[in-house]
C-alpha cells in the first residue's frame, strides 16, 4: 500500500516452535527448499547470524574486546520478483512482504497459509510458542512538516521556540493482558542537502501461546496482527489517518 508520501515498506509475520518437541538439522533446509522452489521461491541465501556481547568493568583501564558468538544458520528464500521472502531457522519461520503490503487477508491467506501447510506436512513446527507481527513504515516529511502532525505522542517543536526539527528517537514496550508484548519504535533523521525528514515507524507485537499450545497459528498471528495494527492507528493523528485511507 502506498499513500502519498507514506508506505508500509515491510510486513513480517514470524512463528517460533518448541525446540524440545522438534528435531532439527541442516538437511531440513534442502527439504524445505525442494518443496517451495516450484511456488516461486527459487532464490536462496544462507545467513550466519552473530551475537555480539560487550562486557564493561569500571576498574579495568583497558576494556575487553567484544565477544562474538556464531548462532544457528538460517536460510532466506525469495521469489524472483523480490516482493516476498521466507526466513527459515531452527524451529523458526518468518514471512516477509517486501516493498509493499496488500493487506492482512491476502498476506495470511495466499502466502503464509500456503507455505505453512507445506512446513507442517514436512513434520516441522510442533508446539507453537508464539506468533509475531511487525509493521515497518517508512515515509518522508519536508522541512516544513512536523512529526507531531503525524504521531500523537511527539511533542510539538513550536513549544520550544522557533527552529528546525533535527532528529527523533523513541522506543516503548508494553505488556498487554493476557498474552501479548507490544513494542513501538520511531526514528527521524534529516537527509541533507534536501533537508527531507526520513521517518521509520515500527509496530511490533508478539502473542504467546498457552501452556498447552492450544492456540493455532491462524488465531495467534491474527491476535498479534490486530494489536500491532491497533497500536499504529492509536498513535496516528486524525490528519494522518485521513491521508492513508
Amino acid at each position: 500500500m502506498e499513500y502519498k508520501n507514506h508506505k508500509i515498506v515491510e510486513a513480517v509475520c514470524a512463528f517460533r516452535f518448541n525446540p524440545n518437541a522438534n528435531e532439527w538439522d541442516v538437511t531440513n533446509y534442502a527439504t524445505f527448499y525442494n518443496n517451495v522452489k516450484d511456488l516461486g521461491f527459487s532464490i536462496k541465501q544462507e545467513i550466519k547470524p552473530f551475537q555480539i556481547s560487550f562486557h564493561f568493568n569500571p576498574n579495568e583501564r583497558i576494556p575487553k574486546y567484544p565477544q562474538m558468538q556464531e548462532e544457528d544458520m538460517q536460510m532466506v528464500f525469495k521469489n524472483e520478483i523480490g516482493d516476498k521472502a521466507i526466513l527459515l531457522g531452527a524451529n523458526f519461520i518468518s514471512f516477509h512482504s517486501l516493498n509493499g503490503y496488500s493487506g492482512w487477508e491476502e498476506f495470511s491467506g495466499s502466502f503464509i497459509k500456503e507455505i505453512l501447510n507445506i512446513y507442517f506436512e514436512l513434520g516441522f513446527g510442533k508446539d507453537l510458542l508464539n506468533a509475531q507481527m511487525i509493521y515497518i513504515n517508512n515515509f518522508q516529511l519536508t522541512n516544513n512538516q512536523k512529526l507531531s502532525d503525524y504521531l500523537t505522542f511527539v511533542p510539538q517543536s513550536d513549544n520550544f521556540g522557533q527552529g528546525d526539527e533535527l532528529s527523533h528517537l523513541f522506543q516503548s514496550v508494553y505488556h498487554i493482558s493476557p498474552n501479548k508484548q507490544l513494542q513501538i519504535k520511531t526514528i527521524l533523521n534529516i537527509s541533507n542537502p534536501d533537508k527531507m525528514k526520513n521517518v521509520t515507524l515500527e509496530c511490533n507485537c508478539i502473542a504467546a501461546n498457552t501452556g498447552d499450545y492450544s492456540i493455532d497459528w491462524d488465531t495467534l498471528s491474527k491476535d498479534a496482527h490486530d494489536a500491532a495494527k491497533n497500536a499504529f492507528l492509536n498513535i496516528c493523528t486524525d490528519s494522518f489517518k485521513e491521508e492513508i485511507k
